[in-house]
């Protein structure tokens, strides 16, 4: 489809300034960095408007814009192997290529009685955020660690899809007799304002010699992670999750490693989440993605020094060992399946040689 063909270009000049820090605050050291990045980013798109029964009109547009940047991020350690770490920074996260095209496809409506048309915006501006995170964690020696995090996000700018108002003058269009008004609409990509992001997560890596020495070789290691979103997308639309977020995330690994054998076993659940897929004509649509599990497990042997076949390990993995689908639904049915992928359970055996 030629209103699909373009191509999009940017050119980011960048400059920075950053200061060390590193001081005693009684008996901790803090060290840690704050500075300012300044870019200046050009972004063109070249592409074709299509008018359907019209010729193709090459198009190209763009557009130049700044962002100031300060980020800090401070660790303060303690002698008993304590840490305080927190960061803040202004972040920006750019467009897909994809929305950014010039490219456009619109015609006479005869349902509506407009002009309406589809296509990208070039002159799309990035995610935009301010951000701060603050992290407690404590070591084990070299052994391990339990570390808390929080976390939020203001949103300043994100990108959603919106049907507005769109002036086809100066562009060929085939209107019906008697009809010569070129305001029409067009649903592209547009940059909202307001929302946010919060949470927490929770990981570590626990070996369990720490609480008895007979329970040497075996350990847990893992974390559980829970995400609030929110945005606005529209004046006076209701709020929504942003996509791809899920609100809780977890995963745990059992496992035993000791005298060259290792045993392990996996757990990963993610709560359901609305996604971004590929719909009709390669255009993105957004789905409810249902919560999953997923089961692995491996076992293996490592020969040991002295024996013949030193540097030698085996394994035997299982993955997806409860054959978990991925299921996906409409948002607004949440019966009727849009996607229904089983792929089914996977075992491989292998070995790895170490000279």
């Amino acid at each position: 489809m030629p209103a699909k063909a373009y191509s999009v270009t940017e050119r980011v000049m960048s400059a920075y300034l950053m200061a060390n820090i590193k001081s005693d605050v009684g008996a901790a050291e803090l060290t840690g960095n704050i500075g300012v990045l300044a870019q200046n980013t050009e972004q063109k798109s070249r592409g074709f408007v299509n008018l359907a029964a019209a010729d193709l009109v090459p198009t190209t547009r763009g557009d130049t814009y700044w962002d100031v940047l300060p980020s800090m991020n401070l660790s303060l350690r303690f002698p008993s192997d304590f840490v305080i770490r927190l960061a803040a920074a202004r972040e920006i996260q750019r467009p897909r290529f994809e929305d950014m095209k010039v490219s456009l496809d619109y015609g006479y409506n005869t349902a509506s009685g407009v002009i309406t048309g589809t296509g990208g915006n070039p002159t799309l501006r990035p995610y935009r955020a301010w951000a701060a995170d603050l992290n407690f964690e404590k070591y084990f020696g070299t052994k391990g660690y339990v570390s808390l995090q929080l976390f939020a996000k203001k949103l300043q700018s994100y990108v959603y899809r919106e049907t507005e108002a769109f002036d086809y003058s100066g562009l060929p269009v085939v209107l019906p007799p008697g009809v010569v008004d070129p305001a029409g609409t067009i649903t592209r990509p547009v940059n909202g304002k307001g929302g946010k992001l919060y949470g927490f997560e929770v990981a570590g890596t626990v070996p369990f010699d720490i609480v008895t020495p007979a329970l040497e070789g075996f350990g847990l290691t893992g974390g559980v992670g829970y995400t609030k979103t929110s945005i606005k997308p529209g004046v006076g639309a209701a709020a929504e999750d942003l996509p791809d977020y899920s609100r809780w995330v977890a995963n745990g690994t059992l496992f035993f490693e000791k005298w060259g054998f290792n045993a392990r076993g996996s757990v990963r659940y993610r709560s359901s989440f609305v996604g971004q897929f590929v719909g009709f004509g390669g255009e993105r649509e957004l789905r409810r993605a249902l919560s999953e599990t997923i089961v692995d497990a491996q076992v293996g042997y490592d020969f040991q020094k002295g024996s013949a076949l030193d540097g030698l390990s085996l394994f035997v993995q299982g993955q997806n060992l409860t054959d978990e689908p991925f299921v996906s639904v409409d948002t607004g049915a949440s019966i009727q399946v849009r996607n229904y992928q089983s792929y089914g359970r996977r075992f491989m055996a292998g070995f790895n040689y170490r000279f």
